[in-house]
């Protein structure tokens, strides 16, 4: 059997600088991914198996860049991601995506989510099959 090894548990860290102040951009910890991931599905809605809606996706970028920056120790209030332009809150959110090893295309999430409504679909027409 194989071994799995963490000798280095120390997150990534990276300086950042917007608008003459000092951040540090760092990797996302295990409650940082799980606070994120459950606000990422919480845009999916399903009814019947199947993806009904879509809503508030944009949200997240500003919850990422939020629970990765910290400023003097202490982590950037959502608020006030939100109010840099744009640009800024993107560049922040690829790359906190990039060095938490979150980087997943839309495409590749889009054909997940195919998959797994095929499969869910096959699994409901089996149990509709008549029994012997």
């Amino acid at each position: 059997m194989g071994e799995i090894r963490f000798d280095d548990i120390t997150p990534i860290e990276e300086s950042v600088h917007i608008g003459g102040a000092d951040y540090v951009l760092c990797e996302t910890s295990g409650d940082a991914a799980v606070r994120y991931d459950n606000a990422r599905l919480a845009c999916y809605e399903y009814q019947d198996g199947k993806l009904t809606r879509v809503h508030d996706l944009a949200n997240l970028e500003p919850l990422l860049v939020s629970l990765c920056l910290f400023q003097a120790g202490v982590q950037v209030p959502e608020a006030t991601v939100r109010a840099w332009p744009s640009r800024v809150q993107r560049a922040l959110y690829d790359r906190a995506r990039e060095i938490s090893g979150m980087n997943d295309p839309p495409q590749a999430l889009e054909k997940q989510i195919e998959t797994l409504q095929k499969q869910l679909e096959e699994a409901r027409s089996r149990e509709q099959l008549p029994k012997n």
